[in-house]
C-alpha cells in the first residue's frame, strides 16, 4: 500500500491533491523514474477508470507540482496536483 500524504492539511474545501496547497506528496522518492512510477501507482489505486488527459509541470512559492488533467468516466474533468519538489531533476 503507497502512503502518501498532502502537502498541507487537506480542508472541506479542497480534497487532497485538487490544489497545489493541498498537492500530493509521495513519500520516501528517492529521484524522478521512482516518482513517476509512484505517481502512475498511486493513480492507478485512487482512480482505475479514471484516464490522463495531459500533464504538465508547474512552480509556485518555490515548490515545483506536477499536475495531472484528468478525464472521468462520466467525461468530467479533474485535476490532480503531486508535490514532486523533493525528488524532481534527481
Amino acid at each position: 500500500m503507497l502512503l502518501v500524504s498532502p502537502a498541507c492539511p487537506q480542508t472541506a474545501q479542497a480534497p487532497a491533491g485538487t490544489t497545489p496547497e493541498t498537492a500530493i506528496v509521495l513519500p520516501n522518492i528517492a529521484d524522478e523514474f521512482h516518482g513517476v512510477v509512484a505517481e502512475q501507482a498511486y493513480i492507478a489505486s485512487h482512480f482505475p477508470t479514471w484516464h490522463i488527459e495531459y500533464q504538465t509541470t508547474l512552480e509556485r512559492n518555490d515548490r515545483r507540482y506536477d499536475l495531472l488533467g484528468m478525464i472521468k468516466p462520466d467525461r468530467g474533468k479533474a485535476t490532480i496536483y503531486f508535490d514532486i519538489t523533493d525528488w524532481v531533476g534527481k
